[in-house]
């Protein structure tokens, strides 16, 4: 069994055509910019970034067509093979970035390598621990209130929310509600939640009140508990709930 400090992959990268120092453990990736000597250098500061592996979205290698298309200042001098080509192949990880007053944003970082083997090295390393991470949603049932947001909740998840999602490799069964407590209804007769990780509902609080009551009355019925029976005690769900205000 693994330690939580244990390194997996270290290598020398280069970021924006400054070279770091990128690691990877089973919970961390870490980059952190290569300092000269310093003689040279000795107020250079030395800039480090961590992100949580739980909180990397994807990550991708860069095709030829968009590196090329990738502005060269001159910083980095191209490595290439017998034939001139250029060798250096890059990935790029997105992950969630936290920002001031509680806020989150996407970021993304691309990291060149000098080979592609090395390139594929980690794209692979990273993808292995994102699936590795057992509380990871892999599919999600989505419930829409289209009258939500000033009718632009529908819009809002399929903009912002469902790409998102697509790129995290995450399967969703969306549904968009036609009538006050169609979420509730749906989830206490129809919905076979054995098949998602999660229930997301995308409106304001009388969607999640919805979800609510019809979770709780599903999770009973499904135990054997009496949801009318005050003297019953509640089994609890083990489905999680995602709320996105429109």
């Amino acid at each position: 069994m693994d330690r939580p400090g244990r390194l997996l992959l270290l290598s020398e990268l280069c970021v924006r055509n400054v070279a770091y120092d990128v690691a990877l453990s089973r919970f961390l990736l870490t980059w952190k910019r290569r300092v000269s000597s310093p003689m040279y250098r000795p107020f250079r500061p030395s800039l480090s970034r961590s992100v949580p592996v739980s909180e990397i979205i994807s990550v991708r290698e860069e095709d030829e067509e968009s590196g090329s298309r990738r502005k060269d200042d001159g910083s980095w001098k191209k490595i290439k093979d017998g034939d001139g080509m250029d060798c250096r192949k890059s990935f790029t990880v997105s992950y969630v970035e936290r920002c001031r007053q509680h806020r989150w944003r996407c970021a993304e970082v691309t990291f060149t390598c000098t080979e592609g083997a090395l390139c594929q090295t980690w794209v692979s390393s990273i993808t292995e621990q994102l699936a590795s991470i057992s509380s990871r949603p892999r599919s999600l049932l989505i419930y829409i209130n289209p009258y939500g947001g000033k009718h632009q909740a529908k819009h809002i998840f399929e903009q912002k929310v469902a790409p998102l999602f697509a790129q995290a490799g995450i399967s969703t069964h969306v549904i968009v509600t036609d009538y006050a407590n169609h979420a509730r209804d749906h989830l206490r007769t129809d919905a076979e939640i054995n098949k998602f990780d999660g229930v997301v509902c995308v409106g304001g609080d009388g969607m999640f009140s919805e979800i609510i009551h019809g979770l709780v009355w599903r999770t009973q019925i499904d135990c054997g508990v009496d949801p009318n029976c005050p003297d019953e005690t509640l089994s609890p769900c083990s489905l999680r709930i995602g709320i996105i205000p429109a």
